[in-house]
C-alpha cells in the first residue's frame, strides 16, 4: 500500500463486545499497562467491567472501553500507515472521531480518554429505555428521503449510505411515525438514549463544560468532522471542542462524508476498531482496497 492516497475510518458506538482487548492484554505487556492506566483514569478495571456485556453496553462504559481498544490498534500502526501513505484522510462514525483525533496526536492518549469519559457520562444522563429509542432503517436505495417528515419528537441521527439511516427520539412517537412512514425495514438498536438529536443539548452542554480545561493541539493530518463536514485542519485549534460539542446533538452525515473523501481519489480505505461496520457503508461502486483491522490476527497480518 505504499504511496497510496489513503482513508482511515474509525468505528463509534455499537462496535462493542465482551473481552475485547483481552487477547491483546495478555500477548503484550504494554497493552496490559495500557489497560492499567485506563482503569486508573476511569476509576474502575476496565477489563472486569467489559466481562458483563449489560454494563459494557451502557454509553458511560462502551465509549471509553472502545476508545481504548482502538487507540490500541492505533498506536501499533500509526506510524507504519503515515510512513507508507503517499495522503491520509481520517474520519470517525460519532465516536470514532475521537479516535481519528487521537491519531491526528490532537491530544495524547491520557487526555483523550478523559475527554471521551466526559463524552459518555454528559450523554449517559438522557439515557432512559422507557422513554427513548433509535432506529437503524434499511431502505431503498433510489428512494429520496423527505427531510420535512422529521422533527416533534423524532429525529434523523444519522446518514449512514444510500440504504441505510438511523432514526431516534420518544419511544411513542416513533411508533406513530413507523405506521405513518414505511421507509424500508426499522431495526431497533441496542441504545436507550435519543443520540444525535436535539434532545441531546443539554448533554452537550454539560460535556462543553467538563472539557473546558482541555487543550487540543493542531491536527497533523486531515479530519473530516461529522459536524459540517468542516477539516480539523481548516479551523482553529480554539474550536475543536465546539466541533465535538454540536457532534452531540446534531446528525452525522456519514454518507457525505465519504463522499466528500472519495472526492480527494482515496485508493484505499482502513477501518481500525473493535468490529467491522463501516467499510459496509462504502458506495458499491467503489472499486478500491477495503481493509478491516479489528483484532491480534488481523493486526499482525498487516504489520
Amino acid at each position: 500500500m505504499s504511496n497510496k492516497n489513503l482513508s482511515i475510518l474509525f468505528t463509534g458506538q455499537g462496535s462493542q463486545y465482551p473481552e475485547m482487548g483481552v487477547e491483546l492484554s495478555n500477548n503484550f505487556s504494554w497493552v496490559k499497562e495500557r489497560y492499567k492506566q485506563s482503569s486508573d483514569i476511569l476509576g474502575y478495571d476496565v477489563l472486569k467491567k467489559q466481562e458483563n456485556p449489560e454494563i459494557l453496553n451502557l454509553t458511560e462504559y462502551s465509549q471509553p472501553s472502545i476508545f481504548i481498544y482502538t487507540s490500541i490498534m492505533i498506536d501499533f500502526m500509526r506510524e507504519k500507515l503515515k510512513n507508507s501513505a503517499s495522503k491520509i484522510t481520517l474520519a470517525g462514525h460519532s465516536l470514532g472521531e475521537y479516535a481519528a483525533l487521537y491519531f491526528a496526536n490532537s491530544l495524547n492518549f491520557e487526555d483523550m480518554l478523559r475527554v471521551v469519559k466526559f463524552r459518555g457520562e454528559a450523554m449517559s444522563i438522557v439515557s432512559d429505555p422507557s422513554k427513548y429509542m433509535m432506529y437503524a432503517v434499511l431502505k431503498k436505495e433510489d428512494q429520496v428521503l423527505d427531510h420535512s417528515i422529521f422533527g416533534n419528537g423524532v429525529y434523523l441521527a444519522n446518514l449512514n449510505s444510500d440504504k441505510q439511516i438511523v432514526i431516534c427520539g420518544m419511544k411513542d412517537k416513533l411508533e406513530v411515525f413507523k405506521e405513518k412512514y414505511p421507509l424500508g425495514k426499522y431495526i431497533p438498536l441496542n441504545v436507550s438514549a435519543p443520540f444525535h438529536s436535539e434532545l441531546m443539548i443539554e448533554s452537550s452542554n454539560l460535556f462543553e463544560n467538563k472539557i473546558s480545561e482541555i487543550i487540543f493541539g493542531d491536527v497533523e493530518i486531515d479530519v473530516i468532522s461529522n459536524h459540517l463536514l468542516l477539516n480539523y485542519k481548516n479551523i482553529s485549534k480554539l474550536e475543536y471542542s465546539n466541533q465535538l460539542k454540536m457532534q452531540i446533538h446534531s446528525p452525522v452525515l456519514w454518507s457525505e462524508t465519504i463522499q466528500k473523501i472519495l472526492s480527494l481519489n482515496v485508493e484505499s480505505f482502513i477501518e481500525i476498531g473493535p468490529k467491522k461496520t463501516l467499510l459496509n457503508f462504502l458506495p458499491r461502486s467503489y472499486a478500491g482496497d477495503k481493509i478491516a483491522i479489528t483484532n491480534k490476527e488481523e493486526l499482525e497480518n498487516y504489520v
